[in-house]
């Protein structure tokens, strides 16, 4: 269960730091047609770009309304399904779907939108939790949606995200920080991408594994001859060779014969 929970923290975590901030993208903000839920997905607009589309499904069937900032507009599903909904495609989608209502074939295609994200609960409290987690709320916001909703900082942001020392209260500094691990019952990675800079980071591993098993073969053992031919900062010839007391006096001998040549 532990190893659940740190798996989900990780997944949720990524996809907020693969995206540093969301002002910067475009996000597909699926909602019920539920008031609650709406309402959420409302100020989601109104605080970061968004395509909110509402749905509702009654018999298998799905009813889809998108938001234009004014008023609420029918989607076609076919439309939908296609990505013909809209000017600008979005980087990701964040699905609210609590009863898995909302079948495959409407999650958004890979080929418009490359990420694919699902809060299963409508409860409000743990639903601000995880959007907040997800959109990396800075405090403004957190403080914003803590006003706008009647609750207070530690229920919908736990972990203090994006909260400085200095806005709380001293004694607050000093608790240690509860992380409402419950909540990531209700997160879904659908399609997580791995970013590009995950590819090097897998192929440096691998060849640190490699390097690491080359490592256990050891290597023949240098002679004491070798190691001085070589200068390990310029691979060059040393300029000088340490030898022994007995070869001195032929040393001496060999340098007297040079100067007598000249």
């Amino acid at each position: 269960m532990r190893k659940t929970v740190v798996a989900g923290l990780i997944v949720l975590m990524a996809s907020a730091s693969a995206f540093a901030s969301r002002k910067d993208e475009i996000t597909l903000v699926m909602v019920p047609r539920e008031d609650n839920v709406v309402r959420v997905g409302l100020d989601l607009a109104n605080r970061y770009p968004t395509l909110l589309v509402s749905y509702k499904v009654n018999g298998g069937v799905a009813s889809l309304h998108g938001w234009t900032g004014k008023e609420w507009v029918n989607i076609a599903v076919d439309a939908f399904k296609a990505g013909d909904f809209f000017r600008t495609g979005p980087d990701s989608a964040l699905i609210i779907d609590e009863d898995n209502a909302l079948a495959d074939s409407l999650l958004p295609a890979e080929d418009w939108c490359p990420a694919v994200y699902k809060i299963t609960t409508t409860e409000t409290r743990p639903l601000l939790h995880l959007t907040g987690q997800y959109y990396d709320f800075g405090y403004k916001d957190w403080k914003w949606f803590c006003e706008n909703y009647k609750m207070s900082m530690e229920a919908i942001n736990p972990e203090g995200l994006n909260v400085a020392w200095y806005h709380k209260r001293f004694s607050d500094n000093l608790k240690n920080k509860p992380v409402a691990a419950d909540d990531l019952k209700f997160w879904m990675a659908v399609r997580h991408p791995l970013p590009a800079v995950t590819e090097a980071v897998v192929e440096n591993e691998r060849a640190a594994e490699t390097n690491s098993v080359e490592s256990a073969v050891q290597p023949e053992m240098e002679t004491p001859e070798d190691a001085m031919l070589m200068n390990p900062l310029t691979n060059e010839v040393p300029e000088a060779v340490v030898v022994g007391s007995d070869k001195v006096e032929d040393l001496k001998k060999d340098a007297g014969e040079a100067r007598d040549d000249r």
